[in-house]
């Protein structure tokens, strides 16, 4: 049986020290690393939506053959896809295929049946765990010389899933009142914490990192810095066309009493444009006064931030097709 842990607890376990035993590795955590100047960063795993398996059946024919193109797409993260409140549909697609030298004839699409031609595959949902068969019949182009041993395209035909996630994370951002922080300078009790970063699943993750050292002391008119940054972790890529954007938000600000300025946090929520360069966005930076923290703050205080990015992500995988030429009669 899995057992799965609230992320927000983990961020207790690591902040407090504590261990868990009987539980040993967590199901579903991808990494745990220390990054971002010394803080800790767990990540949950990252292909959530996968082709399990990409089969040609057969993978070598004589040309004017068919043969049979069967992806195995497989939900392997713990809630159904699309997740509640995230719109869209699964989009399954055999996208390039050599055409003129092959012809699909017949899309098989789970089990809605079989659709004619190279109909794209959509599904409204795929529940965790549950493996689609999706299937293309290929035709061999009987009107196309085959004079060669051809394998065409030559890096396979390829299959396309595009999908629609929403991944959050957690990022913890502790404080200090100005007389705690005289007073531990003095007994020499001081000392700096790292913010904890907990990403949960999927492929596009957002990142909260505090740009100042922590804890952060809290005294009239005092401010920090926090950024926000998009990871591609996935072995695909997020859509951001004029119709597919990256939505996201940041939680956790004015109900911690952090302020924020319109401008200077322009990021709090939105559909700004996000270019994810390599494998990563810029950073959106955002700063805040803090010196409303201190309500309710004793000594020292830790909180939470939280960060939602939704999204389309896209992945492919390919397959091999030989084709003879036909034996001379």
């Amino acid at each position: 049986m899995k057992m799965f842990l609230p992320i927000a607890l983990i961020i207790v376990v690591l902040s407090s020290g504590c261990t868990i035993p009987g539980i040993g590795d967590i199901p579903g955590l991808s990494s745990i690393s220390s990054l971002f100047g010394g803080g800790q960063v767990i990540q949950y795993e990252h292909d959530i939506l996968v082709i399990k398996s990409l089969e040609a059946i057969p993978s070598e024919i004589d040309a004017g053959q068919n043969t049979r193109i069967i992806a195995y797409v497989q939900n392997v993260g713990d809630n159904v896809i699309p997740q509640n409140g995230v719109t869209g549909s699964i989009e399954i697609e055999l996208y390039d295929y050599c055409k003129g030298l092959f012809t699909p004839k017949v899309t098989t699409c789970g089990s809605d049946g079989a659709i004619e031609g190279n109909a794209k595959c959509k599904l409204d949902k795929i529940l965790p765990g549950e493996i689609v068969p999706v299937a293309w019949t290929l035709e061999q182009d009987t009107g196309t010389e085959i004079p060669l041993r051809t394998i065409c395209p030559p890096d396979g035909v390829k299959v396309l899933v595009k999908y629609p996630y929403r991944t959050n994370a957690l990022t913890t951002i502790s404080f200090i009142t100005d007389e705690e922080l005289d007073r531990s300078l003095e007994q020499r009790e001081y000392w700096q914490v790292g913010d904890y970063i907990v990403s949960g699943q999927g492929p596009l993750k957002p990142f909260i990192t505090v740009e100042d050292k922590q804890p952060i002391p809290v005294f009239e008119d005092a401010r920090t810095v926090v950024a926000l940054q998009f990871k591609n972790m996935g072995t695909g890529y997020p859509l951001t066309d004029d119709t597919n954007k990256i939505e996201y938000t940041i939680s956790g600000l004015s109900e911690n009493g952090l302020k924020t300025d319109s401008v200077e946090c322009a990021v709090q929520s939105g559909t700004e444009d996000v270019r994810i360069i390599g494998k990563e966005s810029q950073k959106f930076i955002c700063k805040l006064d803090v010196s409303g923290i201190d309500d309710g703050l004793l000594k020292r205080g830790t909180r939470v931030l939280e960060a939602t990015a939704t999204y389309t992500y896209i992945f492919t995988k390919s397959v091999l097709v030989t084709i003879n030429p036909k034996i001379a009669q």
